[in-house]
């Protein structure tokens, strides 16, 4: 009965829009998969239109991480359930970063999406009970990273002779934790738990894919 009155209090919408995350980025990743392979000439992703892409698809996931964090948290923190999710995100970077060393010695992930959201949650778990100052965080974030105050290239920087001068996937924490605090900060000043979708059909297969998106995160691309 827990259980199912935990599944009964998880946002729609949220899911959803994690969902929707996960069907831009399958899209993405089959669209790279064409150029990787030779059937088409797209340049993906460092082509004019492609980063674009991704910065919605990246934006989606660290917003909903933001958010997630925000309404699992709220009333307390949930340490079991904490540890447990950031275990598995641990794991599941490590599987990645292994991999992308067999695959792209050259390039391998060494901070791709999963270790950003592990060490943004880490982070993030510390502001759930203050969303002002999430949201004074996140906007600093953003007013140092466009002048070029902040580097996004921090703190990796200084571990410049050790990382691949490219990777396959990396996602700084600056700008990108600007993202995740401004999930916590909203979830946290506004009454989002009030409003949600309707249970349709609709939305049953975004909901779905959203609630095991690290399954297919990590399944997705073999």
């Amino acid at each position: 009965m827990a259980k199912r009155r935990a599944r009964q209090k998880r946002l729609i919408w949220v899911d959803a829009l994690r969902g929707l995350a996960i069907v831009l980025m399958i899209i993405f990743h089959f669209c790279y998969d064409l150029r990787y392979f030779g059937y088409v000439a797209w340049d993906v992703p460092n082509g004019p239109n492609w980063w674009p892409f991704r910065y919605v698809i990246v934006t989606l996931f660290l917003f909903t991480v933001g958010v997630s964090l925000s309404l699992a948290h709220r009333q307390g923190f949930n340490r079991n359930a904490f540890v447990k999710r950031l275990l598995q995100l641990v794991v599941a970077a490590i599987g990645v970063t292994i991999i992308s060393l067999l695959l792209f010695p050259n390039s391998w992930i060494y901070f791709g999406i999963l270790h950003f959201i592990a060490v943004s949650s880490l982070l993030g778990i510390r502001l759930v009970p203050y969303p002002k100052i999430s949201l004074c965080l996140a906007a600093f974030l953003l007013f140092g990273f466009w002048p070029g105050l902040l580097k996004s290239a921090w703190p990796f920087e200084w571990f410049g002779f050790l990382l691949p001068a490219h990777t396959e996937d990396f996602v700084p924490l600056i700008p990108w934790l600007a993202v995740v605090f401004s999930g916590i900060g909203l979830a946290g000043l506004l009454p989002i738990n009030k409003f949600d979708l309707s249970n349709r059909a609709l939305f049953k297969p975004l909901v779905a894919m959203g609630r095991h998106g690290l399954i297919i995160y990590l399944i997705h691309q073999p």
